[in-house]
């Protein structure tokens, strides 16, 4: 077992770094995440604000300063449909 443990250690010391982007990205999902889900609560509470998400979610996200990824655009659209 232990052998096992310090091979997998020496396997992943070998791969190269991960992409600066991926790296960034994780760290600013987070933040992102907590962003999406006060506009969504917002929205839930606020038909107007509802509305112009569905209508123009990217750019409504955008004004929340949320940067609108493919992925957060997603997670945001099956949000508001859902609720």
């Amino acid at each position: 077992m232990t052998q096992d443990i310090e091979q997998l250690g020496r396997l992943i010391a070998a791969l190269p770094p991960a992409p600066e982007g991926w790296v960034r990205a994780a760290q600013e999902l987070p933040e992102a995440r907590r962003g999406l889900d006060d506009l969504i609560v917002r929205a839930e509470a606020d038909a107007h604000l509802r509305a112009r998400l569905l209508a123009d979610l990217e750019s409504t996200l955008s004004e929340a300063g949320i940067e609108p990824t493919r992925r957060i655009v997603a997670d945001a659209r099956a949000r508001l449909l859902s609720s």
